[in-house]
């Protein structure tokens, strides 16, 4: 069996050590026992406020009882963004927060992801939350080929990004990065996370919903200076692949942006 993840999308919450539920349950696909071996999150704030950080943590819940052990407490480090002392700031890049673990879930097992607010927060900042899982851990292997697409995301649907070819000489794909980088105008409170989706006609891959690597907490419009981004890192995947598979890549923003911000996909493959 191949790796698998789903995440979910939302907001957090306003109130000081407040948990809020960050979209739907997941539901684990049929057939288990799977491994959950990451789990990861980014917050962004998407109403530029002074003097607010954003930052706290994720909760993972067993909702029905099917996952060894019980993840309980279940809280991990939620990094985002710190307080801004100036009106005049720039987007502020976020890292992707992601931690390895080790969970064996039931088939249909149904699970909740939650946002801890550190402090309150004037307005509730955009979450993405999700986890990797299969019948293994990946190995991390060398990137012996790699291939992109990329494009301008300004929706809250799903858009197109593009379509990998892999070589007819390919066996599986062994590892995903997808980078955010806002370009063009910059427009005053619009927070910025972007997630991908994966799917192919010619090999199984659902589901494979997978996170950026940052995104941009929202300035005040009349920015003076920015920070910079992290560096990448590449997923560990391990998904058999017949040689020519098309790859079809999908983004969605969590919110709806004026000027767009440009996405990429890297698929790395042996």
């Amino acid at each position: 069996m191949a790796t698998n993840a789903l995440l979910v999308t939302g907001t957090g919450g306003t109130g000081a050590e407040s948990i809020t539920q960050i979209g739907a349950n997941i539901t684990m696909p049929a057939g288990g026992p799977w491994l959950i071996h990451k789990i990861w999150g980014m917050v962004a704030q998407d109403t530029a406020v002074t003097n607010e950080a954003v930052s706290g943590g994720m909760r993972i819940d067993a909702l029905s009882g099917d996952l060894s052990p019980d993840p309980a407490p279940g809280r991990y480090p939620l990094i985002g963004c710190p307080t801004q002392m100036s009106a005049n700031f720039g987007l502020t890049p976020v890292p992707i927060n992601m931690f390895d673990v080790a969970w064996t879930a039931a088939g249909k097992a149904v699970l909740s992801l939650s946002y801890i607010n550190d402090q309150g927060n004037a307005t509730a900042p955009i979450v993405a939350a999700g986890i990797i899982f299969g019948d293994s851990i990946p190995e991390k292997r060398p990137l012996v080929f790699c291939d992109r697409v990329a494009v301008n995301l300004t929706a809250n649907t799903e858009a197109t990004i593009g379509t990998i070819t892999i070589s007819e000489k390919a066996t599986r794909i062994v590892g995903i990065m997808a980078t955010a980088m806002k370009d063009g105008t910059v427009t005053a409170d619009e927070g910025m996370i972007a997630t991908i989706r994966l799917d192919s006609a010619d090999i199984k891959l659902p589901p494979a919903q997978f996170p950026c690597t940052n995104g941009f907490s929202a300035c005040d419009g009349t920015p003076a200076g920015g920070g910079s981004v992290g560096s990448p890192q590449f997923i560990p995947l391990d998904i058999p692949v017949i040689g020519g598979s098309r790859i079809n890549c999908f983004g969605t923003l969590i919110n709806a942006v004026t000027a767009g911000l440009d996405v990429q996909v890297y698929i790395a493959y042996e």
